[in-house]
């Protein structure tokens, strides 16, 4: 599986959007210009204007980009200003970004498709998605996406990606990832330990692979595992599964007693289930 990161494609994330009604400026309206520095109701710098979005304006606020409409601003002694304080205005695009990060986690559902930014084109379905990022279907293949890089808009789950940025990126990721393999087929040895996600905790040994599966000893028994779940990461042999995840999933293939563990419940989102092997 491969991963695509922002920066492979200089793509942005959504700016949180305040409350208000977008209308276009007046013809004498304050000057909006990118880098115009704009103020609140008590004349406290606000931020610098960022960008122009139509009948909007991208103003940075606290390192951050917030969407606001250009008719929220009036010609002030400073510069433009508008009509709530920074606290103010902080609260309110906290109370959007809350929300709006509640409407994604409730997007992020297997199956659910998965749009480019602008809305236009599917890129994918959702394979899974937990906090280190999104698993995508797309017709070439499994990739993870970050999840900073998705947003709910009119048209449902969307990314930051246009189709064509995220076409680019799949394709430096394929390469990088078939790198990663060549590494992965290097290391997959009799005897090598495998570790979890984070490539701290020893999960157990290679017994032995194929071009499908590969078969790991585990102190509850051999487990086959996709040959897809394997990764080279800092630390060696690396498996897509947190300790919790996989001893969870171990117990469930070899039908011993489940570990009570807090991740243990997220092993059935697993992308692929260890299935029991009987050691010869």
């Amino acid at each position: 599986m491969t991963s695509l990161s922002l920066g492979m494609a200089l793509a942005a994330g959504a700016p949180a959007m305040a409350q208000g009604t977008p209308a276009a400026a007046p013809a004498a309206g304050p000057n909006l210009a990118p880098g115009t520095v704009v103020y609140d109701s008590e004349g406290a710098t606000i931020g610098p204007v960022a960008s122009d979005a139509g009948d909007n304006v991208v103003v940075t606020l606290n390192g951050k980009p917030v969407t606001l409409p250009k008719n929220a601003f009036a010609k002030g002694e400073k510069g433009p200003t508008i009509t709530v304080t920074v606290a103010q205005l902080t609260a309110a695009v906290d109370q959007a970004a809350a929300a709006s990060a509640q409407a994604l986690d409730a997007a992020l559902k297997p199956g659910a498709e998965v749009r480019s930014a602008n809305g236009s084109t599917v890129l994918g379905t959702v394979k899974l998605a937990d906090a280190s990022g999104v698993v995508v279907t797309t017709p070439t293949g499994d990739v993870k996406v970050p999840k900073n890089a998705f947003f709910v808009a009119q048209n449902g789950l969307q990314t930051s990606f246009t189709a064509d940025q995220f076409a680019a990126a799949m394709q430096q990721a394929s390469q990088a990832s078939a790198a990663d393999d060549a590494a992965v087929t290097a290391a997959l040895k009799p005897g090598a330990e495998v570790r979890g996600l984070q490539g701290t905790a020893v999960l157990g040994t290679v017994k032995s692979f194929d071009a499908a599966n590969v078969v790991v000893t585990t102190t509850s028994g051999d487990v086959a595992l996709p040959r897809s779940a394997f990764n080279m990461g800092a630390s060696g042999l690396t498996a897509a599964y947190t300790a919790d995840q996989f001893a969870a999933a171990v117990a469930q293939a070899t039908g011993a007693e489940a570990p009570q563990t807090a991740d243990a419940d997220a092993a059935a989102a697993a992308a692929d289930e260890p299935q029991a092997k009987e050691a010869n």
